[in-house]
């Protein structure tokens, strides 16, 4: 990376991102399309994609406040963001982690939002951050799918009960399991 593209604060990056786009050096793909890719994260069993609705609104609400991995390489790394793969749907469909959003933010952006931020909101949002990288799982980015999956097991073993009950049920169908394929596929 050169020294100009270092120095650059974010409001820059964003304009020259948005200057390329516009000559045509690249382009985002459509939002049916990065739908249908964040969707087909879901299309893995059943189970996934009986619930991708409801699993999206859940995870959607992270992904309309953080930047896709395509968008914050546009911003961040205007190099790799020129790369194929930083360009197709799948990165568009793909959640950056917030706590790399933030800490980039911090570095690179000295008059942005959140380095003018008061005392109290910035420490509400570096809270929230460090509550919501763990769901990343020292990823960059993550799928829907992951996002969901890592959500629901942190509520699950969060509380007592639940957690309980999730997993006697676990234990229960990893036993039916093991019992009936035992026979046949153990080596």
């Amino acid at each position: 990376m050169d020294a100009t593209n270092t120095r650059a604060s974010l409001d820059e990056r964003i304009a020259r991102a948005n200057a390329a786009r516009k000559n045509g050096e690249w382009e985002s793909p459509n939002k049916q399309l990065v739908e249908a890719e964040r969707r087909a994260a879901f299309d893995v069993c059943d189970v996934y994609r009986d619930h991708a609705d409801e699993l999206l609104s859940v995870t959607g609400r992270l992904s309309a406040v953080l930047p896709s991995r395509a968008t914050y390489f546009a911003r961040t790394e205007p190099r790799a963001a020129a790369h194929p793969d930083n360009r197709s749907a799948k990165a568009y469909a793909q959640v950056e982690n917030p706590a790399c959003v933030f800490v980039w933010e911090l570095r690179h952006n000295k008059e942005g939002a959140l380095a003018t931020l008061p005392d109290e909101a910035y420490a509400e949002v570096l809270d929230a951050t460090d509550r919501l990288k763990d769901l990343w799982e020292d990823e960059p980015w993550q799928s829907d799918l992951q996002l969901a999956k890592t959500l629901i097991v942190q509520i699950v073993l969060r509380d007592d009960d639940l957690r309980a009950e999730v997993l006697r049920r676990a234990d229960a169908m990893a036993k039916e399991c093991a019992c009936a394929i035992a026979p046949y596929l153990h080596g």
